[in-house]
């Protein structure tokens, strides 16, 4: 009998992963829109009440605040990835890429905040991600020959830091036009200058 009830209550495990996977997905989009509109420093607690779990449950996938930061990035860094393989070889593909980069700092640009450190291996994901398509990019004159994978890294986090100055709404009203002037620096006809032309001092 004891045999019975205990295979009555026991669960797969395969459901529980599932669960894990669920609940983590929930608290990452929940975070994503809690944190684009109320700032990085938005209760946690609202977060969980968004995805539907309790407390335990967030702090379980997320000890600290900066932890669900870094999962929020990586994320966008899987999106990017998945994006950068399917258009690697494509000439307009590095412009598709920037174009998703700053549709995703319109919802991430709080996280970036000013006491925020990227951990390194973020920066050098992000950094060969770009590669591939940013040397199709060049190989088919789409954009300028002396453009490397730091300055898009920068363009990035100067896009992000722009936004971050505006709230939600204005964060989305902002963004096509940094964009645009984003993409016209880098084409190949933006300017025959030699970007290290002009060093300060």
């Amino acid at each position: 009998m004891s045999v019975l009830n205990k295979s009555a209550v026991s669960v797969p495990k395969s459901s529980i992963r599932r669960d894990v996977i669920r609940h983590r997905a929930a608290l990452l989009d929940a975070a994503t829109e809690v944190f684009a509109k109320d700032g990085i420093e938005a209760p946690l607690v609202e977060i969980a009440r968004r995805a539907g779990v309790g407390r335990g449950t967030l702090y379980r996938h997320f000890p600290e605040r900066i932890d669900l930061i870094v999962a929020l990035l990586e994320r966008n860094l899987d999106e990017l990835e998945a994006q950068a393989a399917d258009l690697a070889d494509q000439p307009e593909g590095l412009l598709a890429l920037i174009r998703t980069m700053i549709n995703q700092d319109v919802d991430v640009a709080p996280l970036l905040d000013s006491d925020l450190i990227v951990p390194a291996p973020l920066l050098a994901r992000f950094v060969a991600i770009c590669r591939r398509p940013l040397e199709a990019a060049r190989r088919a004159g789409v954009v300028r020959q002396d453009l490397d994978e730091t300055d898009l890294l920068d363009l990035t986090v100067m896009a992000g830091s722009a936004l971050r100055r505006w709230g939600l709404e204005e964060r989305r009203v902002r963004a096509p036009r940094i964009l645009a002037l984003l993409l016209e620096g880098i084409r190949s006809d933006a300017d025959g200058k030699s970007l290290d032309s002009d060093q300060p001092g």
